[in-house]
């Protein structure tokens, strides 16, 4: 499990450079493991985590990103 500062971090570097899919879907899935095991699987962020970024695409990596964002703000100690 990766930390959501380290998840934050790769989606700002993947979005700089030009969008691989590959870097997307694997971002993606290290994303969701982490809000699944930090929130659980029917918390609000995980479950919009999975239907915002059903798409290969940069507005998903956005919004993705800032599902991370808002899931850090909980509690930013403990889980950055």
């Amino acid at each position: 499990m990766k930390s959501l500062t380290a998840l934050i971090r790769a989606a700002g570097i993947i979005l700089r450079k030009e969008f691989d899919p590959q870097d997307f879907l694997s971002w993606k899935a290290s994303s969701f493991i982490t809000l699944t095991n930090l929130l659980g699987p029917l918390h609000y962020y995980t479950e919009n985590f999975s239907l915002l970024t059903a798409e290969i695409n940069e507005l998903s990596l956005l919004t993705g990103k800032g599902i991370l964002i808002a899931a850090r703000e909980l509690c930013p100690v403990r889980w950055s």
